[in-house]
C-alpha cells in the first residue's frame, strides 16, 4: 500500500508517486456528463451549501490523512480530511492545489476558477 505520509519521503518524492499516475484517475462527474468539474465558490450561502454537501457525498472517513500540494509540489501541507471538511474555505482559496489521499486512493483539484474536482484512482500501481 502508497503511504504518502512516510517520513522518509520528500516533495519531489510525493510527486514521482502520484503525478505520473494521474492518467489512471477516473473522475466523478461533475456539473453534467460531459464535465468533471463543480463549482466550488464561497460567495453565498447556497454556494457554500452545495460544496459542503459535494464533499459530504464523497462518503470519505473524518480521519483519513491527506497531503495538500500546489501544482509545482514545493508546498505539501498535512491534514484531516475532517479538517478540511471544517474549514473548506481555509484551503480552497483562490490558489490552485491537489488534495491527495495518504494511500492514494483518491485526489482533489481545485483551481483558482473556483471550481473542483474528484476522482479515484481505479489501481494502486506503485507500492511504497
Amino acid at each position: 500500500m502508497v503511504n504518502l505520509l512516510n517520513q522518509a519521503l520528500r516533495s519531489r518524492d510525493v510527486r514521482k508517486l502520484v503525478e505520473p499516475h494521474l492518467h489512471e484517475v477516473v473522475w466523478d462527474s461533475g456539473v453534467d456528463e460531459t464535465s468533471e468539474w463543480v463549482m466550488a465558490s464561497f460567495e453565498d450561502l447556497t454556494h457554500i451549501q452545495k460544496l459542503e454537501s459535494w464533499l459530504n457525498s464523497k462518503e470519505i472517513s473524518d480521519s483519513i490523512e491527506v497531503i495538500l500540494t500546489d501544482t509545482a509540489w514545493s508546498e505539501l501541507q498535512q491534514t484531516t480530511w475532517d479538517a478540511l471538511l471544517k474549514k473548506p474555505d481555509d484551503y480552497f482559496n483562490q490558489k490552485h492545489m491537489l488534495v491527495v489521499a495518504a494511500d492514494r486512493s483518491w485526489i482533489m483539484e481545485y483551481t483558482p476558477q473556483q471550481i473542483i474536482r474528484f476522482g479515484r484512482w481505479v489501481k494502486v500501481t506503485c507500492r511504497v
